[in-house]
Protein backbone atom coordinates (compact mmCIF):
# COMPACT_ATOMS: atom_id res chain seq x y z
CA UNK A 1 0.00 0.00 0.00
CA UNK A 2 2.86 2.40 0.81
CA UNK A 3 4.15 2.12 -2.76
CA UNK A 4 0.73 3.29 -3.98
CA UNK A 5 1.77 6.83 -3.14
CA UNK A 6 3.82 7.15 -6.33
CA UNK A 7 0.91 8.21 -8.52
CA UNK A 8 -0.45 11.64 -7.69
CA UNK A 9 -3.75 9.93 -6.89
CA UNK A 10 -2.56 9.16 -3.35
CA UNK A 11 -1.51 12.79 -2.98
CA UNK A 12 -4.84 14.16 -4.18
CA UNK A 13 -6.74 12.08 -1.61
CA UNK A 14 -4.53 13.44 1.17
CA UNK A 15 -5.06 16.99 -0.07
CA UNK A 16 -8.84 16.64 0.01
CA UNK A 17 -8.67 15.20 3.54
CA UNK A 18 -6.54 18.17 4.60
CA UNK A 19 -9.04 20.62 3.11
CA UNK A 20 -12.12 18.98 4.64
CA UNK A 21 -10.37 19.00 8.02
CA UNK A 22 -9.63 22.71 7.57
CA UNK A 23 -13.24 23.44 6.70
CA UNK A 24 -14.56 21.76 9.82
CA UNK A 25 -12.13 23.28 12.33
CA UNK A 26 -10.92 26.60 10.91
CA UNK A 27 -13.96 27.73 8.93
CA UNK A 28 -16.79 26.28 11.03
CA UNK A 29 -14.84 26.07 14.32
CA UNK A 30 -15.93 22.48 15.09
CA UNK A 31 -19.62 23.39 14.88
CA UNK A 32 -21.76 21.62 16.08
CA UNK A 33 -19.34 19.20 17.79
CA UNK A 34 -17.39 21.65 19.97
CA UNK A 35 -19.49 20.78 23.02
CA UNK A 36 -18.33 17.17 23.06
CA UNK A 37 -15.32 15.73 24.84
CA UNK A 38 -12.19 14.84 22.87
CA UNK A 39 -12.95 11.14 22.38
CA UNK A 40 -16.54 11.60 21.24
CA UNK A 41 -15.64 14.65 19.22
CA UNK A 42 -12.85 12.82 17.42
CA UNK A 43 -14.99 9.73 16.87
CA UNK A 44 -17.56 11.91 15.10
CA UNK A 45 -15.47 14.51 13.29
CA UNK A 46 -12.77 12.27 11.80
CA UNK A 47 -15.20 10.00 9.91
CA UNK A 48 -17.28 12.99 8.84
CA UNK A 49 -14.20 14.74 7.46
CA UNK A 50 -13.36 11.58 5.49
CA UNK A 51 -16.90 11.40 4.09
CA UNK A 52 -16.84 15.09 3.11
CA UNK A 53 -13.50 14.66 1.34
CA UNK A 54 -14.61 11.55 -0.53
CA UNK A 55 -17.94 13.06 -1.59
CA UNK A 56 -16.22 16.24 -2.83
CA UNK A 57 -13.55 14.31 -4.70
CA UNK A 58 -15.11 11.10 -6.00
CA UNK A 59 -18.64 12.37 -6.60
CA UNK A 60 -18.57 16.13 -7.13
CA UNK A 61 -15.20 16.55 -8.88
CA UNK A 62 -15.35 13.29 -10.87
CA UNK A 63 -18.99 12.98 -11.84
CA UNK A 64 -20.48 16.47 -11.61
CA UNK A 65 -17.98 19.31 -12.05
CA UNK A 66 -15.40 17.25 -13.93
CA UNK A 67 -17.84 15.23 -16.02
CA UNK A 68 -20.18 18.08 -16.95
CA UNK A 69 -17.85 21.08 -16.84
CA UNK A 70 -14.06 20.83 -16.67
CA UNK A 71 -12.83 17.37 -17.78
CA UNK A 72 -9.33 17.56 -16.32
CA UNK A 73 -10.77 17.23 -12.81
CA UNK A 74 -12.27 13.82 -13.61
CA UNK A 75 -10.23 10.66 -14.10
CA UNK A 76 -13.23 8.75 -15.59
CA UNK A 77 -14.05 11.63 -17.97
CA UNK A 78 -10.49 11.87 -19.27
CA UNK A 79 -10.45 8.12 -19.85
CA UNK A 80 -13.71 8.37 -21.78
CA UNK A 81 -12.07 10.99 -23.99
CA UNK A 82 -9.32 8.59 -24.96
CA UNK A 83 -6.49 9.06 -22.47
CA UNK A 84 -4.88 5.97 -20.99
CA UNK A 85 -5.88 5.15 -17.38
CA UNK A 86 -2.48 6.15 -15.96
CA UNK A 87 -2.30 9.46 -17.82
CA UNK A 88 -5.93 10.26 -17.00
CA UNK A 89 -5.29 9.52 -13.32
CA UNK A 90 -2.16 11.68 -13.19
CA UNK A 91 -3.77 14.67 -14.92
CA UNK A 92 -6.92 14.61 -12.81
CA UNK A 93 -5.00 14.00 -9.59
CA UNK A 94 -2.67 16.92 -10.30
CA UNK A 95 -5.65 19.17 -11.02
CA UNK A 96 -7.46 18.21 -7.82
CA UNK A 97 -4.31 18.63 -5.73
CA UNK A 98 -3.69 22.10 -7.12
CA UNK A 99 -7.31 23.12 -6.59
CA UNK A 100 -6.96 22.11 -2.94
CA UNK A 101 -3.67 24.01 -2.69
CA UNK A 102 -5.36 27.20 -3.85
CA UNK A 103 -8.34 26.75 -1.53
CA UNK A 104 -6.09 25.92 1.44
CA UNK A 105 -4.27 29.23 1.11
CA UNK A 106 -7.39 31.36 0.65
CA UNK A 107 -9.43 29.68 3.39
CA UNK A 108 -6.66 29.44 5.96
CA UNK A 109 -5.44 32.89 4.93
CA UNK A 110 -8.80 34.59 5.33
CA UNK A 111 -9.44 33.02 8.73
CA UNK A 112 -5.91 33.64 10.04
CA UNK A 113 -4.98 36.96 8.45
CA UNK A 114 -8.39 38.67 8.30
CA UNK A 115 -9.72 36.99 11.46
CA UNK A 116 -13.05 36.36 9.69
CA UNK A 117 -13.56 40.09 9.15
CA UNK A 118 -16.21 41.54 8.91
CA UNK A 119 -18.25 38.61 10.26
CA UNK A 120 -16.31 38.00 13.49
CA UNK A 121 -19.39 38.88 15.62
CA UNK A 122 -21.74 36.52 13.79
CA UNK A 123 -22.36 33.10 15.33
CA UNK A 124 -21.73 29.76 13.68
CA UNK A 125 -22.72 28.36 11.25
CA UNK A 126 -23.56 31.71 9.61
CA UNK A 127 -20.00 32.99 10.08
CA UNK A 128 -18.55 29.83 8.59
CA UNK A 129 -20.81 30.02 5.56
CA UNK A 130 -19.82 33.65 4.95
CA UNK A 131 -16.09 32.92 5.25
CA UNK A 132 -16.45 29.78 3.13
CA UNK A 133 -18.21 31.75 0.41
CA UNK A 134 -15.74 34.65 0.17
CA UNK A 135 -12.62 32.49 0.43
CA UNK A 136 -14.10 29.94 -1.98
CA UNK A 137 -14.79 32.62 -4.59
CA UNK A 138 -11.25 33.93 -4.19
CA UNK A 139 -9.90 30.41 -4.61
CA UNK A 140 -11.89 29.87 -7.82
CA UNK A 141 -10.56 33.15 -9.22
CA UNK A 142 -6.94 32.39 -8.30
CA UNK A 143 -7.11 28.87 -9.72
CA UNK A 144 -8.17 30.21 -13.11
CA UNK A 145 -5.15 32.52 -13.19
CA UNK A 146 -2.53 30.36 -11.50
CA UNK A 147 -3.20 26.77 -12.60
CA UNK A 148 -5.80 26.70 -15.36
CA UNK A 149 -3.27 27.93 -17.98
CA UNK A 150 -1.10 24.91 -17.17
CA UNK A 151 -3.82 22.57 -18.41
CA UNK A 152 -4.18 24.50 -21.63
CA UNK A 153 -0.68 23.24 -22.48
CA UNK A 154 -0.72 19.89 -20.67
CA UNK A 155 -2.64 17.87 -23.22
CA UNK A 156 -1.27 16.63 -26.57
CA UNK A 157 -2.91 19.50 -28.47
CA UNK A 158 -2.66 23.03 -27.04
CA UNK A 159 -6.06 24.28 -25.91
CA UNK A 160 -5.58 27.89 -27.00
CA UNK A 161 -9.32 28.65 -26.93
CA UNK A 162 -9.79 26.88 -23.62
CA UNK A 163 -7.01 28.51 -21.58
CA UNK A 164 -4.61 31.39 -22.05
CA UNK A 165 -0.95 30.51 -22.45
CA UNK A 166 0.80 30.37 -19.07
CA UNK A 167 1.72 33.96 -18.22
CA UNK A 168 4.82 32.74 -16.38
CA UNK A 169 6.41 30.92 -19.36
CA UNK A 170 9.07 33.57 -20.06
CA UNK A 171 9.78 34.19 -16.38
CA UNK A 172 10.00 30.50 -15.45
CA UNK A 173 11.40 29.22 -18.78
CA UNK A 174 8.68 26.57 -18.53
CA UNK A 175 4.98 26.20 -19.17
CA UNK A 176 4.63 23.84 -16.22
CA UNK A 177 2.47 24.65 -13.20
CA UNK A 178 5.22 23.52 -10.84
CA UNK A 179 6.53 27.08 -11.07
CA UNK A 180 3.37 28.25 -9.32
CA UNK A 181 3.58 25.45 -6.77
CA UNK A 182 7.16 26.51 -5.96
CA UNK A 183 6.12 29.82 -4.41
CA UNK A 184 2.50 29.01 -3.57
CA UNK A 185 3.51 26.23 -1.20
CA UNK A 186 5.71 28.70 0.65
CA UNK A 187 2.72 31.04 0.89
CA UNK A 188 0.72 28.24 2.56
CA UNK A 189 3.61 27.62 4.95
CA UNK A 190 3.84 31.30 5.93
CA UNK A 191 0.08 31.46 6.54
CA UNK A 192 0.30 28.38 8.78
CA UNK A 193 3.27 29.89 10.66
CA UNK A 194 1.28 33.12 11.06
CA UNK A 195 -1.58 31.24 12.69
CA UNK A 196 0.64 29.11 14.91
CA UNK A 197 4.16 29.87 16.13
CA UNK A 198 4.19 33.49 14.91
CA UNK A 199 0.89 34.32 16.66
CA UNK A 200 -0.12 36.72 13.91
CA UNK A 201 3.16 38.62 13.84
CA UNK A 202 4.46 40.68 12.16
CA UNK A 203 1.22 41.45 10.29
CA UNK A 204 -0.60 42.71 13.40
CA UNK A 205 1.53 45.86 13.34
CA UNK A 206 -1.11 47.16 10.91
CA UNK A 207 -3.33 47.35 14.05
CA UNK A 208 -6.76 47.11 12.41
CA UNK A 209 -8.71 44.96 10.00
CA UNK A 210 -8.87 44.76 7.04
CA UNK A 211 -5.38 46.31 6.90
CA UNK A 212 -3.83 43.48 8.91
CA UNK A 213 -5.19 40.98 6.44
CA UNK A 214 -4.22 42.98 3.36
CA UNK A 215 -0.71 43.61 4.68
CA UNK A 216 -0.25 39.96 5.60
CA UNK A 217 -1.63 38.68 2.30
CA UNK A 218 0.56 40.90 0.12
CA UNK A 219 3.67 40.47 2.28
CA UNK A 220 3.35 36.68 2.33
CA UNK A 221 3.06 36.57 -1.47
CA UNK A 222 6.18 38.71 -1.78
CA UNK A 223 8.18 36.74 0.79
CA UNK A 224 7.12 33.49 -0.85
CA UNK A 225 8.54 34.59 -4.20
CA UNK A 226 11.79 35.62 -2.53
CA UNK A 227 12.02 32.29 -0.70
CA UNK A 228 11.44 30.40 -3.93
CA UNK A 229 14.29 32.23 -5.66
CA UNK A 230 16.52 31.69 -2.63
CA UNK A 231 15.90 27.92 -2.81
CA UNK A 232 16.51 27.90 -6.56
CA UNK A 233 19.75 29.83 -6.09
CA UNK A 234 20.97 27.34 -3.49
CA UNK A 235 20.18 24.49 -5.90
CA UNK A 236 22.15 26.27 -8.63
CA UNK A 237 25.14 26.46 -6.28
CA UNK A 238 24.89 22.84 -5.14
CA UNK A 239 23.74 21.15 -8.36
CA UNK A 240 24.85 23.53 -11.06
CA UNK A 241 22.63 25.69 -13.30
CA UNK A 242 19.31 24.16 -14.29
CA UNK A 243 18.74 23.19 -17.90
CA UNK A 244 15.41 24.16 -19.51
CA UNK A 245 13.89 20.86 -20.62
CA UNK A 246 16.34 18.89 -18.48
CA UNK A 247 15.35 15.82 -16.53
CA UNK A 248 15.29 15.16 -12.80
CA UNK A 249 17.55 17.41 -10.72
CA UNK A 250 18.96 19.08 -13.84
CA UNK A 251 15.50 20.23 -14.95
CA UNK A 252 13.58 23.33 -13.94
CA UNK A 253 10.33 21.42 -13.46
CA UNK A 254 11.95 19.17 -10.83
CA UNK A 255 13.59 22.12 -9.06
CA UNK A 256 10.31 24.02 -8.86
CA UNK A 257 8.61 21.00 -7.32
CA UNK A 258 11.52 20.38 -4.95
CA UNK A 259 11.30 23.99 -3.77
CA UNK A 260 7.72 23.30 -2.72
CA UNK A 261 8.81 20.06 -1.06
CA UNK A 262 11.37 21.94 1.03
CA UNK A 263 8.54 24.15 2.25
CA UNK A 264 6.40 21.14 3.11
CA UNK A 265 8.91 19.71 5.57
CA UNK A 266 8.50 22.83 7.73
CA UNK A 267 4.80 22.36 8.43
CA UNK A 268 4.87 19.32 10.79
CA UNK A 269 7.45 20.87 13.18
CA UNK A 270 5.40 24.08 13.31
CA UNK A 271 2.24 22.16 14.20
CA UNK A 272 3.99 20.07 16.84
CA UNK A 273 5.71 23.06 18.44
CA UNK A 274 2.50 25.07 18.62
CA UNK A 275 0.01 22.39 19.65
CA UNK A 276 2.06 19.89 21.64
CA UNK A 277 4.89 22.01 23.09
CA UNK A 278 2.72 25.02 24.03
CA UNK A 279 4.48 27.24 21.50
CA UNK A 280 7.71 27.16 23.46
CA UNK A 281 9.55 29.36 24.37
CA UNK A 282 7.52 32.13 26.02
CA UNK A 283 9.97 33.46 28.60
CA UNK A 284 11.79 35.97 26.41
CA UNK A 285 10.66 39.07 24.58
CA UNK A 286 8.11 38.69 21.79
CA UNK A 287 10.80 39.21 19.15
CA UNK A 288 13.26 36.71 20.65
CA UNK A 289 10.53 34.10 21.12
CA UNK A 290 9.54 34.61 17.45
CA UNK A 291 13.10 34.12 16.25
CA UNK A 292 13.77 31.04 18.39
CA UNK A 293 10.56 29.32 17.29
CA UNK A 294 11.24 30.10 13.65
CA UNK A 295 14.76 28.69 13.91
CA UNK A 296 13.52 25.53 15.66
CA UNK A 297 10.89 24.91 13.00
CA UNK A 298 13.17 25.49 10.00
CA UNK A 299 16.00 23.46 11.52
CA UNK A 300 13.63 20.62 12.43
CA UNK A 301 12.24 20.66 8.90
CA UNK A 302 15.76 20.23 7.55
CA UNK A 303 16.41 17.29 9.89
CA UNK A 304 13.13 15.66 8.85
CA UNK A 305 14.06 16.03 5.18
CA UNK A 306 17.39 14.28 5.81
CA UNK A 307 15.63 11.43 7.61
CA UNK A 308 13.05 11.14 4.85
CA UNK A 309 15.61 10.73 2.09
CA UNK A 310 17.82 8.41 4.16
CA UNK A 311 15.29 5.98 5.68
CA UNK A 312 12.25 6.65 3.49
CA UNK A 313 13.06 3.92 0.93
CA UNK A 314 13.14 1.26 3.66
CA UNK A 315 10.21 2.51 5.77
CA UNK A 316 7.84 4.12 3.26
CA UNK A 317 8.73 2.41 0.03
CA UNK A 318 9.77 5.65 -1.69
CA UNK A 319 12.32 5.56 -4.53
CA UNK A 320 15.93 5.15 -3.47
CA UNK A 321 16.99 7.98 -5.78
CA UNK A 322 16.34 11.33 -4.13
CA UNK A 323 15.66 13.09 -7.44
CA UNK A 324 13.48 10.42 -9.08
CA UNK A 325 10.39 11.75 -10.84
CA UNK A 326 8.23 9.67 -8.50
CA UNK A 327 9.95 11.09 -5.41
CA UNK A 328 7.23 13.41 -4.13
CA UNK A 329 7.75 13.98 -0.42
CA UNK A 330 4.71 16.27 -0.20
CA UNK A 331 2.54 13.16 -0.37
CA UNK A 332 3.77 11.94 3.00
CA UNK A 333 3.98 15.41 4.52
CA UNK A 334 0.31 16.12 3.80
CA UNK A 335 -0.77 12.73 5.16
CA UNK A 336 1.29 13.39 8.28
CA UNK A 337 -0.28 16.83 8.71
CA UNK A 338 -3.77 15.33 8.42
CA UNK A 339 -3.03 12.97 11.31
CA UNK A 340 -1.52 15.77 13.41
CA UNK A 341 -4.55 18.00 12.85
CA UNK A 342 -7.03 15.24 13.57
CA UNK A 343 -5.31 14.83 16.94
CA UNK A 344 -4.88 18.53 17.71
CA UNK A 345 -8.16 19.86 16.34
CA UNK A 346 -10.70 17.07 16.50
CA UNK A 347 -9.46 15.30 19.63
CA UNK A 348 -8.16 18.34 21.54
CA UNK A 349 -4.70 16.69 21.73
CA UNK A 350 -6.06 13.75 23.75
CA UNK A 351 -4.52 11.69 25.35
CA UNK A 352 -1.44 13.92 25.64
CA UNK A 353 -3.66 16.65 27.09
CA UNK A 354 -6.78 16.43 29.20
CA UNK A 355 -9.60 18.96 29.01
CA UNK A 356 -10.31 20.52 32.40
CA UNK A 357 -13.75 21.88 33.10
CA UNK A 358 -13.97 25.33 34.68
CA UNK A 359 -14.76 25.03 38.38
CA UNK A 360 -13.86 21.36 38.52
Amino acid sequence: MFRYYTPLFWFSIACWLFLSTTWMHVIFEDYPFARFGPKKKGALMIPISVVIAFVCYFIFMWYIYGWLGVPYFSWPKLESLGLTPLIAREYSSYANSMAVFVATFTMLGYSILFRNWPWEQIKQPARGLAVFAISGLLAAFLFQILFHPHFGEAFPVSQMYFAAAPWWKDLALSYHGNFIIAWYMWAIVYVILSGTIWEGRPWIVAKKQPWIGIFGFLAIIGISWLTMYLCLSIMDIMLGPAIPGGKRSFGLIWRYLHTAEIAGFIIPPALYLYYFFDNWPKRFSVEINWLIRTFIVFFSGWIISLLYYSIGPATLGVPTSWDADEQISLVWVVWWCVLILWSAWFMDRWPAYKVQKIGA
